[in-house]
């Protein structure tokens, strides 16, 4: 059955895990039936993508339902201006999506992140059924905030045709979502493979995200230096990804220079083959403190790649799942700065035997448990159970 659903993105950066987990998600559910309308905040990026593979999407000038940022003097000053101006271009915004929906039938709305609140609005107000996909903590891992309160914003859940798809329990739990309208869905990351891509290894260690103070990399520079004193031949970190926090990126540079760690610690900036990054690398370290779920973690075990992370969030579930399915550790879990330059010390040094069997349990899980072929059945099931209960009510 055929089901036309309207995607609201808060973003169409190529590179981000939730652009990434759109796209793979709307490749697996188009086969079975999907007829997809997109919904951007802005143009370039995955527009490109959208418009070479005939996808149906609109630009639309939206912000988020949150609070600016209060970080600053001029943030201060611009502070009220900015909430004017947010409620003012979201208002513009739903009544503008309002007649997408209507002049393409739209059945389902589906928002990417739970810090959008236009589709949902425009749902809303033509009886469509909405879904959240909470695919962040908010607040831990990216110090947002619901405006005008997140007491307000859980309220709204509760109305008819409400839904919410989490990417892990642990983002259930957080959220305090109930399981009469909330599943937890896994993203799917790639398509099943048949095996495992066996690759010869490189002397580096791999750090794959953005440059911002939750996504922990000053810690594992830290880590990293502690290491080297101890093994001055530890191996290059190579770090990938865009810096959003211009201070924090100078902080990472002085600290790098500082400790005169510049001819080991190279930063590359984005790249679009971070596969065969992962492929090469050591090992490749999951930093996050909050981390939703740990695409690039979750991308690290398909490719065949050690995974070293900090053991909160989605990044311990991911290691416990693993555990669950295979009996034993698929990665290397740590809890503090001295447990993660012991590990960089120990992977450095140890044996491709050793390392082997970690890989294929780890590969086994992912291959499993966040399949595109896996998420996207799920939530296409989900999707109808929810049309059904529409049609009922």
């Amino acid at each position: 059955m055929a089901i036309k659903v309207a995607y609201i993105l808060n973003s169409t950066l190529p590179n981000s895990g939730a652009t990434k987990a759109f796209l793979s998600l709307v490749e697996g559910l188009m086969p079975l039936g999907v007829i997809p309308t997109v919904i951007v905040p802005t143009n370039g990026g995955i527009t490109d993508t959208l418009k070479k593979i005939g996808i149906n999407y609109h630009v639309v000038p939206f912000k988020h339902n949150t609070y600016p940022d209060f970080n600053s003097l001029k943030n201060y000053f611009l502070f009220l201006p900015r909430i004017i101006g947010r409620i003012w271009m979201n208002r513009k915004a739903t009544k503008t999506i309002k007649g997408i929906l209507q002049d393409n039938l739209i059945q389902l709305v589906h928002t990417n992140v739970s810090v959008v609140d236009v589709g949902k609005k425009a749902a809303q107000s033509l009886g469509i059924p909405h879904i959240y996909h909470f695919r962040e903590y908010a607040d831990l891992d990216f110090g947002m905030r619901y405006f005008p309160s997140k007491k307000t914003f859980y309220k709204s859940l509760n109305h008819d045709g409400c839904y919410n798809i989490c990417i892990t329990k642990n983002i259930m739990v957080h959220h305090h979502l109930s399981e009469l309208c909330s599943r937890v869905i896994y993203d799917g990351v790639k398509k099943q493979h048949s095996e495992m891509p066996i690759d010869s290894k490189d002397n580096y260690f791999l750090y794959a995200g953005r440059i911002e103070p939750t996504k922990g990399l000053k810690e594992l520079l830290e880590a990293y230096n502690l290491a080297k004193k101890t093994n001055p031949n530890l191996p290059n970190i190579i770090v990938l990804g865009a810096f959003t926090d211009q201070e924090y990126f100078r902080d990472i540079k002085d600290f790098i220079a500082v400790q005169h760690i510049e001819e080991t610690v190279n930063i590359l900036g984005e790249k679009n083959d971070v596969d065969n990054y992962m492929r090469h690398a050591l090992a490749i370290i999951v930093s996050s403190k909050s981390e939703g779920f740990g695409f690039c973690m979750t991308e690290a075990m398909f490719n065949g790649c050690i995974v070293v992370g900090y053991n909160n969030a989605g990044t311990k579930e991911q290691f416990e799942n693993g555990i669950q399915m295979t009996g034993a550790p698929i990665g290397f879990p740590y809890d503090n700065t001295k447990e993660l330059s012991n590990l960089l010390i120990q992977l450095s040094t140890a044996k491709e035997t050793e390392l082997e069997p970690y890989r294929l349990r780890a590969f086994r899980t992912v291959n499993k448990l966040y399949t595109i072929e896996t998420c996207s059945q799920a939530v296409y099931d989900y999707y109808h159970k929810i049309l059904e209960n529409t049609s009922h009510s």
